[in-house]
């Protein structure tokens, strides 16, 4: 009896050592993505405020769990320790229906992983695999209780154990009210259906909290959309977990004769361990949006601040105008946007900033470009809209919060954002730090980011809604511009991509003796090409003068010749002059 045991964690051992690394290989990015989707307060109010909500138990466990996954492993690691203990629970409970049985160990395993393909959905709560969990060790109590005690004790402890997982842990309540019922079926089929008194407590539950107004329907009550976003269809896909549970008691009491010799047993688990992890794989690269997972890794080097990480990356699509959003403000941070800008695909405009705010990943990412380049009133009203509009709020945007708010003078509004962050596990030195600056401005003065901020906010009163688009505000910017030229930078970018050379003439003489970078005079030979004193007077070297003479040589050979032009002028790939022509 004890050898199957041991066998049967073994398996488990192993399998979630198998499932962790391959967690980590392809959802790290996605659950490092979860814990910027909220903010964990060690804070007893705020815990008993969670406590206080229906499924109120698994929320809680699943942040508290969650905000640990900015660290590099911890959330492959972690899920695979909750998605295995769930599976082995539940091959503790199925064994008892053919004792000692080892062989549906692979298959509850399978059940319990299935959470780790929905986790690739964010759509999926992080609550789902607390639930799983919190029901396969309820079902298990439940069926020692069953195998040591008379009837009515048994649907005692079962009914409470319903009531239990529908108030604290949710929906899952369910799949404990099924499962206990086909176990007992399966074990006693003239009696089992007493234990039909479990459905009926989580009907009445549901009729009553729903009736109240604490849950939001039915479907959320006693189904898997209980732990899913409201936008997100049901169907058998979603629910496949669960209706496992009680198909896989069903099988094993059908297959009793197929366990008796060790040989099949062995036989039947390596063949349903290799099924099982076909399928996941499968799904998994089925199912995985990968310009998403390479969007929630830009993010996390953003909030880092590691923008080498950024440029780097392999995985950037550059059809996709959010990635390139990405790439364009890491070069900026690295002092390099003027100088390899045209590197890299560019497509217009939207290659810095996507022409549509219509979702929060795209907000928080506005934020931070907005921040960066010193348009503060902008950065302050979408990372306060953006936070608010994240259910549990997103630690990134409240960082930023602290600063603008600093950066404004608003030390009251700027402690409480502090305080709230004190409260957490993983910024909590951070904000310590920030103290600092509170009700004195002479630190930020001197400080390097934020007193180089202050000193590029606009005289006149900032306004909160962008009245005349992003490029009117960032010419605001360029007016008080001392120590940076970030403002600068993204709206000449802005004019190049979108080949307003118009619009280029204007910021040269606007900014008459800043110095210019070799993409910039590039532009100023564009818009005036047939004066060179003109060019000279604003800054263009005559080597740059010198190559673009050569440049336009070369386009007239390959017209004479007849050449693909593109071809024929591929050394100038990374000008903007190629570009201009191209592009």
């Amino acid at each position: 009896m004890r050898s199957r045991h041991y066998i049967a964690f073994t398996i488990t051992l192993l399998c979630g050592t198998i499932f962790a690394f391959y967690q980590h290989a392809s959802q790290e990015p996605l659950l490092m993505y979860r814990e910027q989707q909220q903010i964990f307060l060690w804070d007893g109010d705020y815990i008993a405020g969670l406590l206080k909500q229906v499924g109120g138990f698994a929320t809680l466990g699943s942040q508290f769990l969650v905000q640990f996954f900015h660290l590099p492993w911890a959330g492959a690691v972690i899920t695979s320790i909750l998605t295995s203990l769930t599976g082995y629970m539940l091959w503790l409970s199925i064994a008892q229906i053919k004792k000692n049985s080892i062989i549906w160990v692979a298959l509850t395993l399978f059940a319990s992983y299935l959470q780790g393909i929905y986790l690739l959905e964010m759509g999926y709560h992080y609550e789902g695999v607390i639930a799983m969990l919190c029901c396969s060790l309820l079902l298990y109590l439940y069926v020692l209780v069953k195998e040591r005690s008379i009837l009515y004790i048994s649907l005692a402890v079962g009914a409470v154990f319903t009531l239990l997982l529908f108030v604290f842990v949710g929906s899952i309540a369910t799949l404990f009210a099924i499962g206990a019922l086909a176990y007992d079926l399966l074990q006693n089929p003239k009696k089992g259906w007493t234990s039909s008194l479990f459905l009926i407590v989580c009907l009445v539950a549901a009729l009553i909290f729903v009736s109240n107004g604490k849950v939001v329907g039915f479907d959320y009550a006693l189904w898997t959309k209980g732990y899913y976003e409201y936008h997100i269809e049901q169907g058998w896909w979603q629910a496949l977990a669960w209706i496992a549970v009680p198909v896989i008691m069903i099988v094993s009491k059908l297959t009793v004769r197929l366990e008796q010799k060790p040989v099949w047993e062995v036989a039947g688990v390596i063949l349903l361990l290799v099924a099982g992890g076909w399928f996941i794989f499968v799904q998994s690269e089925n199912r995985i949006n990968r310009d998403f997972r390479t969007m929630a890794e830009l993010q996390r080097c953003v909030n880092q601040e590691d923008w080498d990480g950024i440029i780097n990356n392999r995985n950037i699509n550059y059809q996709n105008y959010l990635h390139l959003n990405f790439l364009n403000l890491a070069l900026s941070h690295q002092g390099k946007m003027m100088t390899d800008l045209f590197k890299y695909p560019q497509k217009g405009a939207q290659s810095l900033m996507v022409g549509y705010q219509a979702y929060n990943d795209i907000n928080v990412l506005f934020s931070h470009i907005y921040y960066h380049t010193g348009v503060i009133s902008e950065a302050l009203c979408l990372s306060f809209g953006t936070m608010i509009a994240t259910t549990h709020g997103n630690p990134s945007l409240l960082k930023l919060l602290v600063k603008e708010r600093l950066i404004y003078g608003d030390y009251q509004v700027a402690e409480k954002y502090i305080s709230r962050l004190e409260k957490t596990y993983a910024y909590n030195n951070w904000a310590n730090s920030m103290r600092r600056f509170l009700f004195n401005d002479e630190a930020i003065a001197n400080d390097p980011e934020l007193g180089a901020k202050r000193k590029s906010l606009p005289d006149e009163q900032p306004s909160f809604v962008i009245l005349d688009g992003i490029m009117a505000d960032l010419i605001k910017v360029i007016g008080t511009e001392t120590e940076e030229n970030h403002a600068f930078e993204y709206a000449m970018a802005m004019m190049m991509l979108e080949k307003n050379m118009q619009g280029v003439k204007y910021l040269i003489e606007m900014t008459g003796g800043r110095p210019l970078s070799e993409l910039m005079q590039q532009a100023v030979t564009v818009y005036a090409e047939h004066d060179e004193e003109y060019c000279r007077s604003h800054g263009v070297s005559d080597e740059t003068i010198s190559r673009f003479m050569s440049f336009k040589q070369a386009v007239l050979n390959a017209r004479r010749n007849n050449m693909n032009q593109q071809t024929a002028l591929a050394s100038y790939r990374g000008t903007f002059w190629y570009y201009y022509m191209f592009e």
